[in-house]
């Protein structure tokens, strides 16, 4: 008799692996994950480079009021995460840069100026003309084109525009007529005084509105250790004409170079 062979008959079925879950928007991973990106932005920020909102006239009209500026902390050195502590510096803010840092008065407020003397260099305004080391810095009268002072917010009517030549950088200055003068002086530290030294360690800071600025003249030099950063550029800006009521965007400043 013929016997038929039967194949034995498995009773345990293969199935398929079932993928792990994704994590929710809120599990332990994601907001660990989330976590970590806003850590990375904040060293950022603080040790490479940071956006600032300018709302004050005392950098007119090479700074507008609504610019918004990148500042490069990583100019003059790096500076450990949320400290002050510098871990290696290749440089020191040179005559004409626009430095951002932290106000000398009150350390938690930040303020952008242009650096006009270093360690060491002797200042002093003369009839409002700058004069470092002794030397005069040249300025040119401007006011026969008067276009860049369009869309300031300060009197624009009550300023005079020179093109002011700082060792070779030549960049904007503005000084209010002489029936406008408020607190400043055209000469400083005083008539026929002594000029200011400055200590080592510092730089000294003054604005391009030059008398709607308060600045080194008034509270004292920037100690370097209170250097943020470079102002670069103006990444965007906005302001509100006088008289209207919706504000407008400065298409022509987007990008623009803060080298002049």
């Amino acid at each position: 008799m013929k016997t038929e062979s039967e194949s034995p008959t498995s009773t345990t079925a293969t199935q398929s692996p079932v993928p792990d879950e994704k994590p929710g928007m809120f599990s332990f991973e994601s907001l660990k994950s989330f976590g970590i990106l806003i850590l990375i932005v904040f060293c950022v920020r603080w040790s490479v480079a940071s956006p600032y909102y300018v709302p004050t006239s005392s950098m007119e009209p090479t700074i507008k009021v609504g610019d918004r500026l990148l500042a490069w902390k990583l100019a003059y050195d790096f500076k450990i995460p949320f400290t002050d502590t510098a871990v290696v510096s290749w440089g020191t803010p040179k005559r004409g840069d626009i430095i951002v840092f932290k106000y000398p008065r009150d350390p938690d407020i930040d303020y952008v100026k242009r650096v006009v003397a270093v360690a060491g260099d002797q200042i002093q305004l003369k009839d409002d003309v700058l004069y470092i080391n002794g030397v005069a810095q040249n300025r040119i009268d401007h006011n026969q084109d008067r276009s860049i002072l369009d869309d300031i917010v300060d009197e624009q009517e009550y300023k005079l525009l020179y093109r002011e030549n700082l060792e070779g950088l030549d960049h904007w200055v503005m000084q209010n007529k002489p029936d406008f003068r408020r607190a400043t002086r055209a000469w400083w530290p005083d008539v026929d005084g002594k000029p200011a030294i400055v200590p080592e360690g510092s730089v000294f800071c003054v604005g391009d509105n030059r008398d709607n600025s308060s600045d080194s003249r008034v509270w004292g030099e920037v100690p370097l250790s209170y250097v943020r950063g470079k102002a670069l550029f103006v990444v965007w800006s906005i302001w509100t004409p006088k008289g209207e009521f919706f504000p407008r965007l400065r298409f022509d400043r987007f990008g623009k170079w803060l080298d002049s």
